[in-house]
């Protein structure tokens, strides 16, 4: 049996132009597969949007099963497309479809009537078990539609022995020329999954059923050996976790075993800046393992919306985390979200402005959006505040709620926070400083994000002229005017 399992793209424009990363859920779905069959991995990201050339490729394969993993929003409608143009030109294939999007809108995915089944929730076990078996009805965690509607199969339950999952099968795509940021390999492991917290934009915690499950320490150190000895170049490895610091002693003692290996590696995870502003002795473990970056979840300065989404931080852990982290010269990629419900035009301003002073080193700005699984898009169906039914539309940048600012007016703050940021002096002397970890992650950012940044320049010197030419009477005010920004295109647009 030959099965192909795919990561498609989708996704008009995003982080995949700039950088992109191996797609660990495919490799490790592989991993197990290839007890049961002959498999190829496709990785669709970074190679165009043309699903007769992508279905030209797969069906040279000559797949007998096909897996599609549909992890968020926007790879939607090209699945849905690709799946229909395969299995007219294939109507013999089965096709399986797994991820969140997918888990969440199961009857969606299905309802066309191209896709066989959907793989709910882990796809690990599942999937071997339709292999065995030769068929997906009867197997827990699978949706399928048996001609007239949708048929549910039990839960599976989760899999609570972390270290029974193999490592990924890094083999099954020897090319991994693209999966690199700057000069640095970029390589993930999955060292846990879930989150226990609650954040209302999330969908992590339901996806997991609100379980954090660990794989043992020295299982994280055998892939960590792996990575070291297949890939001798410079190269970071990034912890795929979504929260990699929620048992904090874990976290040290992994730091401990990675200063011993004395490895010229770095690392990257996220984490919530909480638990690091309360364990400084861990972030300095951190700083000694090379960690040279902790994407943190900073949001808004908002403390009604931060409370209103849950996230249970407050502006003065952030502050506190970024300067420790800082002082171990670890990098700080901080995430912002703006247009949370209820959020006012002067909370969003405010939010632009406090990213702008917020010291971080890499920014990352999303708008608020109702992904499926999350119970911000429970609240917002409900309501009745979701506008936008286009899923290509749910790509972090665009408003999709009623209540949220008109998308050229949200592209004006984004932008100026983003100008203000990578126009402040300080970052800009920053690239020309010894080789820490803290320039080189910002060396490196300049390097990826050169395009967009350099779309920043452009604006802001063609706004700078139009203020020269326009003659208009001088204004008592002692503030300087707040630059009127055009809306970004969407091509131009970064997303997550």
């Amino acid at each position: 049996m030959r099965l192909v399992l795919v990561m498609p793209t989708g996704v008009r424009v995003g982080y995949d132009d700039y950088f992109s990363a191996s797609p660990l859920g495919i490799e490790t779905l592989a991993a197990h597969a290839q007890a049961h069959a002959d498999v190829s991995l496709v990785d669709m990201r970074g190679k165009g949007h043309d699903i007769h050339e992508h279905a030209e490729q797969l069906l040279a394969l000559r797949p007998d099963v096909l897996g599609l993993s549909v992890n968020s929003a926007p790879h939607t409608k090209y699945s849905l497309a690709l799946a229909e143009l395969l299995k007219q030109r294939r109507p013999d294939l089965v096709i399986l479809v797994g991820g969140q999007q997918a888990t969440f809108l199961a009857e969606e995915m299905l309802s066309p009537g191209h896709i066989d089944a959907v793989v709910r929730g882990e796809g690990e076990f599942a999937l071997c078990e339709i292999l065995a078996a030769g068929d997906y009805r009867g197997v827990a965690g699978v949706s399928w539609h048996d001609g007239r509607t949708v048929r549910n199969e039990p839960e599976r339950p989760l899999i609570q022995e972390m270290d029974t999952i193999l490592p990924p099968a890094r083999d099954l795509l020897p090319d991994r020329s693209r999966y690199r940021m700057g000069a640095y390999r970029i390589e993930g492991i999955e060292s846990s999954r879930g989150c226990p917290y609650s954040c209302s934009f999330c969908s992590i915690r339901n996806f997991h059923r609100g379980k954090w499950r660990p794989k043992s320490v020295g299982r994280v150190m055998q892939e960590i050996d792996d990575i070291l000895q297949r890939y001798p170049e410079p190269k970071v490895i990034y912890f795929a976790d979504d929260n990699f610091c929620n048992d904090i002693r874990r976290v040290e003692t992994i730091c401990q075993a990675i200063v011993e290996r004395r490895t010229d590696a770095y690392f990257w995870c996220q984490a919530r800046v909480d638990v690091l502003a309360k364990h400084p002795e861990v972030v300095e473990w951190m700083g000694k393992a090379h960690f040279s970056a902790v994407l943190a979840g900073l949001e808004t300065p908002n403390p009604r919306q931060l409370k209103a989404s849950r996230k249970g931080i407050s502006v003065e852990q952030m502050e506190r985390a970024i300067e420790l982290l800082h002082a171990h010269d670890i990098g700080v990629w901080g995430t912002f979200v703006m247009g949370l419900p209820g959020e006012t035009r002067e909370e969003t301003r405010a939010t632009a402005k406090f990213i702008a002073s917020a010291d971080v080193d890499i920014v990352q700005i999303t708008v608020a959006t109702p992904i499926p699984g999350s119970d911000l898009y429970d609240e917002a169906k409900s309501s009745g505040r979701i506008v936008e039914k286009d899923w290509d539309s749910y790509d972090f940048v665009t408003p999709t709620m009623a209540g949220q600012l008109p998308q050229k007016e949200m592209d004006a703050f984004i932008r100026r926070a983003y100008s203000q940021v990578y126009f402040r002096w300080r970052f800009l002397r920053s690239l020309f400083t010894k080789r820490t970890n803290l320039a080189r992650l910002r060396r490196t950012a300049l390097r990826v994000f050169a395009s967009w940044i350099w779309v920043l320049v452009k604006e802001r010197l063609a706004a700078l002229l139009r203020r020269r030419r326009v003659v208009s009477p001088p204004t008592p005010s002692c503030e300087r005017p707040e630059l009127e920004l055009p809306e970004i295109p969407a091509q131009e647009r970064p997303q997550a």
